[in-house]
């Protein structure tokens, strides 16, 4: 599964994902499976079918450009997933934190304050503005639910997602748009499925279905490496151009979708001094 490195996340300072618990015996959907299978737990327990689930969404959100990371864990303070959502055109991209609900049982509007509570109790990295909560369940939005949506001063997204991982409904509030804009919709697709025509819901972003994760990561690779050849330097260098950009230049970042392709907020002559930097820093090695 395509992912960030380190210097990346670093880069373009997204907050790095909590460290899984040293206890903890899988933290991959195939390491799972192969501990399930080890152990002989039963795949109608509650366990098994809560943590397949969470496993799945992870997968299946990552086409709505979704980057998650399973927190795992008895002290995950609600929290099951956490990550980022790489909507296009936004520079800076907001903070997710979410909690997979794979219950048989209808959902009322205490699942929602549930949520709510995520925001006090969430990891280093996930706190402050710009965070949105995001339940996912296999099971339909109730009115009751629908309306703690709506009341809600949090940023709430609702996803009706199958135990298979189709996603079958989208709901959010307004506090979400006033987060990430008003560009957020859904569109449907309808295709057969043994012999059948089923829904699928698609987030779109200005009518446009949203980058999967692997072509949002692979943007922010190449935007990567543009940025850097901009000092000069070799890759053996790139821990050593970030940190003394980091140190003259706080908030500099690559521009990902910079109209006029620029890859840089910087000024020539602000990266002058960023290169004159880096100069000095050799010589004196």
């Amino acid at each position: 599964m395509t992912t960030l490195s380190p210097l990346t996340r670093r880069l373009y300072k997204l907050p790095h994902p909590p460290i899984p618990p040293s206890s903890s015996s899988h933290t991959t959907f195939p390491s799972f499976l192969a501990h399930a299978s080890r152990t002989s737990l039963p795949p109608t327990s509650t366990t098994y079918i809560g943590t397949h689930y969470e496993y799945t969404i992870q997968s299946t959100l990552r086409s709505s450009a979704l980057l998650l990371h399973r927190t795992g864990g008895r002290s995950d303070a609600g929290t099951d997933l956490v990550g980022t959502w790489h909507l296009p055109a936004h520079e800076h991209p907001p903070r997710v934190l979410v909690q997979c609900k794979a219950l048989k049982t209808k959902l009322g509007p205490n699942i929602v304050r549930e949520l709510e509570g995520t925001f006090a109790s969430a990891p280093v990295g996930w706190r402050g503005t710009g965070v949105i909560g995001m339940l996912v369940s296999p099971r339909e939005a109730t009115r009751g639910v629908r309306e703690a949506l709506t009341r809600s001063r949090f940023p709430l997204v609702w996803c009706l997602v199958g135990l298979e991982g189709r996603v079958r409904q989208v709901l959010w509030n307004e506090k979400v748009e006033g987060v990430v804009g008003d560009g957020l919709g859904v569109g449907v697709v309808y295709r057969a499925d043994a012999g059948e025509q089923d829904a699928e819901a698609r987030v779109t972003w200005d009518g446009e279905d949203v980058p999967e994760v692997d072509a949002v990561v692979e943007r922010m690779e190449v935007m990567q490496r543009r940025w850097f050849e901009l000092w000069g330097v070799g890759e053996e260098r790139w821990e050593e151009v970030l940190g003394v950009v980091e140190r003259l230049f706080p908030f500099e970042k690559p521009l990902l979708y910079a109209r006029d392709g620029r890859v840089s907020g910087l000024s020539e002559e602000d990266r002058e001094v960023v290169r004159g930097e880096l100069r000095r820093c050799q010589s004196t090695t």
